[in-house]
């Protein structure tokens, strides 16, 4: 009786985190669909800033200090892999680029670098969903463009998750900037504002263009991390309740067994004393 109550106890607790789980992966299910549908066209768009710069003739030079590096990682759990990739990508990035500011996107991969030994200057808690990505960018972009200007540095990188479909998500690392006169190039005349202002403007909605791509990126890539996990965790739990609820059953059916031949014995002791 005590084996078949601790089972029933432990069946029902993971009934009650199988139903956790699949409200878990229902809600990165929907986020997923909304990041990825998203991406093609923010890739668009940014490929087309990236064309009106180059006719713009925009550019920014590189300075003599050191070089910046944001690290872009995830916010929310189930999904520590996928946090360890990037923070790992991005430790050996900064290792290799030497003296220069490191901010960093998201609580946890934060936590991360800091074990790991990377002083970070600015950390942003990262965006959980396509709305979100825009208060996030502005202070990125801002930030980024303040201290490449104010400390003179030599360049600027991120290291964030490229996504390349459910589970395929990889690390990489890309040059924001400098911009120089050389991917820019000459562009004929602005017609209707001056030549020096489409500059800038096109260099700023580069900056915005590039930095919401790569955070559209990474979050496509944790929402997809977030989706195979709980997929992963609802298949054991499934397994794991399957196999409990044979087990219960097969301990009610001793429980019975032992009941019917204790009924039995009783019969035949009261009999017996009968006669």
């Amino acid at each position: 009786m005590k084996r078949e109550q601790d089972l029933l106890r432990r069946l029902r607790s993971l009934e009650t985190l199988g139903e956790a789980v699949g409200a878990m992966k229902s809600l990165s299910a929907h986020h997923f669909r909304e990041t990825r549908s998203a991406v093609e066209p923010a890739r668009a768009y940014r490929s087309g800033v990236t064309r009106i710069l180059a006719r713009s003739g925009g550019a920014l030079a590189a300075g003599g200090g050191g070089a910046g590096l944001l690290v872009i990682g995830g916010e929310l759990g189930l999904c520590g892999g996928y946090n360890a990739r990037v923070v790992a990508a991005g430790a050996a990035r900064r290792g290799e680029l030497g003296d220069g500011p490191t901010f960093s996107v998201g609580r946890r991969a934060t936590a991360l670098l800091a074990r790991r030994g990377v002083r970070i200057d600015r950390s942003y808690g990262a965006p959980t969903s396509v709305r979100g990505i825009t208060d996030v960018l502005l202070r990125v972009a801002e930030d980024v463009l303040e201290s490449y200007v104010q400390r003179d540095l030599g360049s600027f990188e991120i290291v964030s998750s490229h996504f390349g479909g459910v589970g395929a998500d990889r690390p990489g690392c890309v040059t924001l900037l400098p911009i120089s006169p050389e991917v820019a190039g000459p562009g004929p005349a602005a017609r209707y504002v001056a030549a020096d202002r489409l500059a800038s403007a096109a260099v700023r909605e580069f900056l915005f263009s590039a930095l919401y791509d790569l955070l559209l990126d990474a979050l496509a890539s944790e929402h997809s991390a977030r989706l195979m996990a709980t997929q992963t965790a609802e298949k054991w739990l499934d397994e794991r309740i399957e196999r409990l609820s044979r087990q219960l059953a097969s301990a009610r059916r001793e429980a019975s067994t032992q009941e019917m031949i204790e009924i039995a014995a009783g019969r035949r002791a009261r009999r017996s004393a009968e006669f």
